[in-house]
């Protein structure tokens, strides 16, 4: 029973929780306060959709404009001030708490 079975991947060659796999090309950077902040636009899936664009926080630079890169990044997000909104249709008020996604690279 202590057999694993064939097919079931190990933990190793999965990706872990809270990590995804960001490719694309280098569209900007900056810098603050030590960190670099690097925009990078995925390609389209399809001839008819738009690319996405990403925002990547690290340490050192991920590389120069116009790069084309692959980088591993830590999910994370934290909560915005919250807002009322009043639905048009029914008349209701309603609290919105805006959350916003962080992208961290994994050294």
């Amino acid at each position: 029973m202590s057999a694993i079975p064939a097919n079931i991947k190990s933990l190793s060659s999965v990706a872990r929780f809270m990590e995804v796999i960001i490719k694309g090309k280098i569209d900007a950077s900056r810098r603050f306060e030590s960190k670099f902040y690097t925009r990078i636009i995925t390609p389209a899936e399809d001839s008819y959709s738009r690319p996405q664009v990403v925002e990547v926080r690290s340490t050192p630079k991920l590389g120069q404009l116009g790069d084309e890169v692959t980088v591993t990044c830590r999910l994370g997000g934290f909560t915005r001030k919250p807002y009322r909104v009043t639905d048009k249709e029914t008349g209701e008020t309603l609290m919105i708490t805006p959350v916003d996604l962080t992208l961290d690279a994994i050294d």
